[in-house]
């Protein structure tokens, strides 16, 4: 159960981020969205949870902004005392194949998918230690597991949240966190509204399920990973693409 846990999300007003919000909310977490742009859409999903009687906060901000993290995780910390779970979910993506991807585009994804993980993990892990309990669930991508050619930036940013997911697990284990990776594949999400139709029939072609996956199915993961019944799990990158084959 997760009633009463106080739940910080990324990128937490679209796509898999809106749903894991509202999934932790709607069991009973206390939670904490983080978004960057609308205004209209954070305040459409705080209506919409407050009317039916469950709890969430937004702040407007950049997760690659130090400061932004650190004020908004101590006004977090003020108010509530304690943060059980962790969820960094924001990213971005600037598809293309290594050589032709400019300098700009590459510090863009790294600081904003891996910078904004790092920042997060660095501002709310000394408080799980002191309270000698915490969740920590980052989102990465089939892309940094098998490695796709078209997503140069994307997957290797993802796969060194990959590698911090290993190394602050091993490292925090001892303190009563615990700390994993969800790897989605093909989410149906407004990330893929660009992509070509042409490319996502040869995604789903090659997956064991022959379609793409939806937010509410990630959501669901990270609800079944956010519970302390299943804490011996950690350490571990979850695929969750439908069985992508290449």
């Amino acid at each position: 159960m997760i009633k009463d846990k106080v739940a910080v999300v990324t990128g937490a007003t679209r796509g898999i981020g809106k749903e894991v919000a509202v999934k932790l909310a709607t069991n009973g977490a206390k939670v904490i969205g983080i978004y960057a742009r609308s205004d209209k859409t954070a305040n459409e999903i705080k209506d919409e949870l407050s009317e039916k009687g469950h709890e969430i906060t937004f702040y407007k901000g950049l997760v690659n902004d130090k400061e932004f993290v650190r004020t908004t995780i101590e006004e977090v910390i003020s108010q509530y005392g304690k943060i059980d779970i962790l969820v960094n979910n924001a990213g971005i993506n600037r598809d293309n194949f290594i050589f032709q991807t400019v300098e700009e585009d590459w510090n863009d994804v790294f600081q904003t998918n891996f910078g904004g993980t790092y920042h997060f993990c660095n501002e709310v892990i000394p408080y799980m230690v002191e309270q000698k309990s915490g969740n920590i669930i980052n989102m990465v991508s089939v892309s940094a597991v098998n490695g796709r050619e078209a997503q140069t930036n994307y997957g290797c940013s993802k796969g060194a949240i990959v590698g911090l997911t290993r190394m602050l697990s091993r490292i925090y284990s001892p303190h009563g966190l615990r700390i994993n990776a969800v790897a989605p594949g093909m989410i149906e999400t407004e990330m893929i509204q660009h992509v070509p139709d042409k490319k996502l029939n040869n995604f789903v072609h090659h997956t064991n399920t022959q379609s793409l996956g939806q937010a509410k199915q990630v959501a669901n993961t990270v609800l079944f990973l956010a519970q302390d019944e299943d804490s011996y799990f950690t350490n571990t990158v979850f695929k969750l693409d439908g069985g992508f084959l290449r």
